[in-house]
């Protein structure tokens, strides 16, 4: 619409102006793979302790037994986001849009993968589904159990993690406890111990600023630069924490306003993927009356390539 002058400004009468959150860092960073089944599995290994490797000459060579591979799984996920617009509402004139069905479409879009982001980092199991019950993934915190650090005491806090071809939701410790530079510090050890190398630290808002605050090893601001290509290319700004493990990009420590607050996940974005079932689509329904139906929806799921790659703090502060 053509501009008007206000107090002489120019301003747009068409306009919505919407300031609700929509960045979802660990979906924009995890790669995107493909789903073949409901039930998606992947394999993991790992190598026996380093012994001392030492035999006599000419000695006969006996084999011993060799450890399988571990073959975990989870659940895709089915999201859905149902749009109904009258055939009056998208014949009049609209203050802000041209078509009701195309600005909620695209407004339901941004609700789903922010529901998304809250599945993917959060502390769900995974349920099976049935004709009355949905079926759900199992959400990073679930899964993470060689790397964990207290913020307080564990204080009956478990993570059963995976067994049995399912994911069990953990359970929170009683006691609490903030977020302080040497709790990143026993968690970064505990990764490269176990073989992993993470590189990004999600945590929620409140917690992302302790650690900008508070943290000495903290070296600079870190901001995406490059050319914006869509949302998935947004990251935001997150500080770079330098450890003696973390290498010389260090681990960028980035706010997520959809994962909890009381946990932090330190995650190596090479041993993650969200395979999809069916990628983000859109599908007219029957016409039932005088109105328009479509859905929005995706099924997918989370797999966690070596749980191992990554850790997770538990029991943070939320205030």
């Amino acid at each position: 619409m053509q501009k008007c002058g206000l107090n002489g400004r120019t301003v747009t009468e068409l306009a919505i102006y919407d300031i609700s959150p929509t960045k979802t860092p660990f979906l924009s960073m995890a790669p995107r793979g493909k789903a073949r089944a409901r039930y998606y599995e992947w394999q993991i290994d790992s190598l026996r302790a380093a012994t001392t490797n030492a035999h006599i000459e000419g000695d006969d060579s006996t084999a011993s037994a060799r450890t399988a591979t571990t073959r975990p799984g989870n659940r895709t996920q089915i999201l859905k986001e149902v749009i109904s617009v009258s055939g009056t509402t998208e014949a009049v004139d609209k203050a802000g849009r041209r078509s009701e069905m195309a600005y909620q479409l695209q407004k339901a879009s941004k609700e789903v993968k922010r529901d998304l982001e809250k599945a993917l980092t959060g502390n769900s199991g995974t349920t099976s589904g049935s004709t009355t019950t949905a079926a759900t993934m199992a959400g990073l915190e679930s899964w993470l159990t060689s790397n964990i650090v207290y913020a307080s005491t564990q204080g009956g806090a478990t993570t059963p993690g995976f067994s049995s071809s399912a994911v069990a939701a953990p359970v929170d410790p009683t006691a609490t406890g903030a977020l302080t530079e040497s709790l990143l510090r026993s968690l970064v050890l505990s990764c490269y111990q176990s073989g992993g190398e993470p590189d990004v630290m999600l945590l929620g808002p409140v917690n992302k600023q302790r650690a900008s605050q508070n943290f000495a090893g903290i070296a600079t601001l870190y901001r995406d630069t490059a050319p914006k290509m869509g949302p998935a290319s947004i990251i935001g700004a997150a500080d770079v924490y330098v450890s003696d493990f973390s290498g010389n990009g260090g681990i960028k420590i980035v706010a997520d306003l959809f994962m909890r607050e009381q946990t932090g996940l330190l995650v190596d974005f090479d041993y993650v993927e969200v395979p999809y079932l069916r990628p983000f689509m859109t599908e007219q329904l029957a016409k039932t009356g005088d109105s328009e139906k479509r859905h929005l929806l995706a099924e997918c799921t989370l797999a966690v390539r070596n749980q191992a790659a990554h850790g997770k703090i538990v029991g943070l502060t939320t205030s």
